[in-house]
């Protein structure tokens, strides 16, 4: 009777197995499947958002180029009209001049093509002749094609640019003519007719010349003329600008290896259909894109990218590739279940290497696979225990990556973390068996070093060290241009207490090692302490200073350079310590806006200066205010409001109030800068770019921000009356800033020759000791009152 019971029981275990081991399979299919589908969904949409991502980039990067040429047009426009008979080497000259200053893009060329009576052909041509420039560049030959007499020509007064495309058309060729004869009908006499007409710009692709040349063009007006009918405006023509450049060529500066993409560039004239101007890129033969993203863009311009991001995968692919991945482990599932099933050892062994892997874990960095922190400091505590007993030095090397944050926000954090992967890589390529390198976290990296087998110093060592990580990383996924970096290493010798120690000595050395300039190494000295301690201290007192009335606020006038006339003041701030005495700006100023303080110290500072200024226009002193404003307090969402609730507080009149914001912090992010100074001009206020000709933003962003004047940086204006580059650069940004409509400012003007230099270059305004020193409000007043005695600036 036993017998049939057990082998019920087993036939029961077989079946309970069986039952469970299809279970398994069906669930793992059925989770396979699900799984595989999303991961194909999750693709395609990885995809086409990487493609968004890229075309985006592509045509945001296009568009600043194309507007770089739109810009050189309309700039060179308005020197055409201020000296409508430049001829070309004056021409030449204003073109140098603003490639300096707001390069457009290479190969760029510009002409100044004018209407030329049949009568006037004659001083035309001893005008042209009696330019060097000109004159090389007809040859010796005054030869108009076509030939033939019409009442008007539209002749080349001036040219610049390329070689290459300089010579494209002949030197004399009439644009005016119906037929050319290398073209046949002229496109231009139309354009022209419009543009005169409108005002508007035209851009057409060169007809008759290989490849993708384009042009832009623009009427030139008498200056002061009025404009108000076609009638005024055919009146006022003086001629015409037109700039041109290679399409192709700039599409492909732009594309960069991005071989999957293509960039086909458009452009609508007024009242005019779409035309092709450029296109590179990938060759899609007949096969259709994979994906499309067309921008239309101001002005009639339109871009289209096509094609597939670089490092699209293939959903399907991949879908497949999970659904086999979850049929293997399906399978894997059942294997081990059964294995289970038969060996609890088993089990108990697969929970052995999980604790091993979790151990791992938890002493190394998951990205880099290097010791941790925690790791570094018992491998640093032991080799100080051998140190100590060897009667040998300890050394420990502290790296941190120069401007890594700068890679996270150019290439994005995928970037950035293979980047600190090829670090850990090149760093334990340089170890040896003894010497430990670890992560501490962020883009610092620490090398403990065993300096009882080394056979070089530790200079030498973080010298190849420097050495290795100047070399370019290639980024994998996505691909990109090499990335090239430098490291700051801070290095520390001896036995001090603790690991702690050690790292905190090597640190400190790092960070005299970036305040020397980077890319470099500094061994760790004792006084490194004593200043770091004095850090610290000074960090406490500037978070007590504001709440302990120790901050002021001085005045420096402005002085108009016409007739050195006060019109407003700049707000300065000052620190008078209990115990160090006035403390330099220079020094306090960088450790506020590292802690953060800047933003009530700035809050503070614009509530005083806006309340004096007001107290001062309610007195019949009719000044403007400048002030200061760091770039983390415009990084505030709350800024805009704050400052709406210190003007209706203080009284102020929004219009006696600038803001005075550095070239460098608006170029750190132009497009959200851009935006937020249209919101602060809504206020009514002021808006100045302080140090000018220091952060190299382009002209095209400079167009873009809504600001009032420019304030020339002191180190343009020191060498001044040296002449020479000094001079011309001092030249270029005043002209440039009259050019856009700008006020300018020169700071640091300290002597008479000075003055009259800048005066007579047509700079407006001005301030620097040669009119006043900072004044606190009661010697301001004074120095408004007294008997004012001009420096003779205007004589």
């Amino acid at each position: 009777m036993k017998i049939p019971l057990v082998g019920r029981g087993r036939r029961f275990g077989r079946a309970r197995v069986l039952l469970t081991g299809a279970l398994i399979v069906v669930v793992g299919l059925t989770g396979s499947s699900i799984l595989a589908a999303r991961w194909r969904s999750s693709t395609l949409d990885a995809n086409r958002t990487s493609f968004d991502s890229t075309a985006t980039g592509l045509t945001s990067a296009l568009v600043s180029k194309l507007e770089a040429n739109v810009a050189l047009t309309r700039t060179m426009r308005a020197i055409a009209t201020l000296e409508p008979n430049a001829g070309d080497s004056r021409f030449l000259q204003w073109y140098h001049e603003l490639q300096g200053v707001a390069p457009a893009s290479p190969g760029v060329d510009a002409a100044l093509i004018q209407p030329v009576r049949a009568a006037s052909l004659a001083a035309f041509r001893r005008r042209a002749e009696a330019d060097p420039a000109f004159r090389k560049r007809l040859g010796g030959k005054f030869e108009i094609v076509p030939s033939g007499k019409r009442a008007v020509y539209c002749l080349t007064e001036a040219i610049v640019g390329t070689a290459t495309t300089t010579s494209v058309y002949p030197p004399l060729l009439d644009y005016c003519a119906p037929v050319l004869p290398f073209i046949g009908r002229s496109p231009y006499a139309a354009l022209i007719r419009t543009a005169t007409d409108t005002g508007s710009f035209f851009v057409s692709s060169l007809p008759g010349v290989s490849g993708s040349i384009a042009a832009i063009g623009a009427p030139v007006y008498r200056h002061g003329a009025a404009l108000g009918s076609v009638s005024a405006r055919r009146a006022a023509l003086i001629g015409f600008i037109g700039t041109s450049f290679d399409g192709a060529a700039l599409i492909r500066s732009v594309l960069g290896d991005r071989g999957s993409l293509t960039l086909t560039v458009y452009h609508r004239n007024l009242g005019g259909p779409s035309e092709l101007i450029a296109r590179e890129g990938a060759d899609l033969g007949a096969h259709a894109p994979a994906y499309l993203q067309r921008t239309q863009v101001h002005d009639g311009w339109a871009v289209l990218v096509s094609g597939m991001a670089g490092g699209s995968r293939s959903a399907t692919g991949e879908g497949l590739v999970i659904l086999g991945f979850g049929l293997v482990v399906t399978l894997l599932v059942l294997l081990l279940y059964i294995v289970l099933s038969r060996s609890r050892l088993r089990a108990l062994g697969l929970l052995g290497d999980k604790t091993e892997e979790l151990e791992f874990r938890a002493l190394h960095d998951p990205l880099t696979g290097l010791p941790n922190r925690t790791l570094v400091l018992d491998r640093a505590e032991q080799m100080l225990a051998r140190a100590r007993r060897s009667d040998l030095s300890a050394i420990a090397l502290f790296m941190d990556i120069d401007g890594f944050k700068q890679i996270n926000d150019r290439y994005g954090h995928q970037a950035g973390d293979e980047v600190l992967r090829q670090v850990g890589l090149r760093l334990n390529g340089v170890l040896r068996d003894s010497d430990t390198v670890g992560r501490l976290g962020g883009d610092e990296f620490v090398m403990l070093v065993d300096s009882a087998e080394l056979d070089a110093t530790p200079q030498l060592l973080a010298e190849r060290i420097l050495g290795v990580l100047r070399q370019p990383i290639i980024l994998r996924e996505p691909a990109r241009s090499p990335v090239f970096i430098t490291t700051s290493i801070g290095i520390a010798l001896g036995r001090p207490s603790s690991a702690e120690d050690l790292l905190r000595d090597a640190d400190l050395a790092m960070y005299r090692a970036k305040a020397s300039g980077k890319d470099g190494y500094v061994l760790f000295e004792s006084e490194m302490q004593t200043a770091a301690r004095d850090r610290m201290h000074l960090e406490l007192d500037l978070a007590e200073a504001l709440d302990q009335d120790q901050l002021l606020l001085v005045y420096q006038p402005v002085l108009r350079l016409e007739n050195e006339q006060v019109v407003g003041v700049e707000a300065l701030l000052r620190w008078r310590h209990p115990g160090r005495g006035v403390i330099r700006p220079d020094v306090f100023i960088p450790i506020a806006e590292e802690t953060g303080l800047i933003i009530p110290i700035g809050r503070w500072v614009l509530e005083q200066a806006c309340a004096q200024a007001a107290c001062w226009n309610r007195q019949g002193h009719v000044l403007t205010m400048s002030v200061n404003v760091s770039v983390r307090q415009l990084e505030r969402p709350e800024f805009v409001e704050q400052l709406r609730r210190i003007l209706q507080d203080t009284g102020l009149d929004p219009a006696m109030l600038t803001l005075e914001i550095t070239e460098t912090a608006l170029m750190r992010n132009p497009e959200a800068m851009a935006r937020l100074l249209a919101e602060l001009k809504a206020l009514g206020v002021r808006i100045a770019i302080d140090d000018f000709g220091t952060g190299y933003s382009s002209l095209g962003y400079l167009q873009q921000f809504p600001v009032d004047s420019l304030k020339i940086d002191r180190t343009f204006i020191t060498d001044l009356e040296l002449g020479g580059q000094e001079h011309a650069m001092t030249h270029a940004l005043i002209q440039l800033g009259k050019a856009l409509g700008l006020e300018t400012l020169a700071e640091g003007v300290e002597d008479h020759r000075q003055a009259r230099q800048l005066h007579s270059d047509g700079c407006n305004l001005a301030q620097g000791f040669l009119f006043a020193h900072p004044l606190t409000p009661d010697a301001l007043e004074r120095f408004l009152y007294r008997d004012w005695q001009p420096a003779g600036v205007a004589d």
